[in-house]
């Protein structure tokens, strides 16, 4: 299974319909890319970051950045 299918996946139990939700995980995916780049973490932690902030979205939680 690729990256862009299991974050789809993810984004599919998030509640969002197949379309929408592999269209933003290649978003998010292509922005945990450059987050990574920007801040010398691993795009896996990028990943995670930006999908807490998917999730706490989704929950219509507000989101605290870690590094604010």
């Amino acid at each position: 299974m690729s990256e862009l299918d299991q974050v789809t996946a993810l984004l599919v139990n998030f509640g969002a319909d197949e379309v929408q939700a592999k269209v933003m995980a290649a978003q998010l995916l292509k922005r945990s890319e450059q987050i990574s780049e920007e801040k010398g973490v691993s795009k896996v932690e990028a990943l995670a970051g930006l999908l807490e902030l998917v999730k706490a979205g989704r929950s219509g939680e507000s989101y605290e950045r870690p590094d604010k």
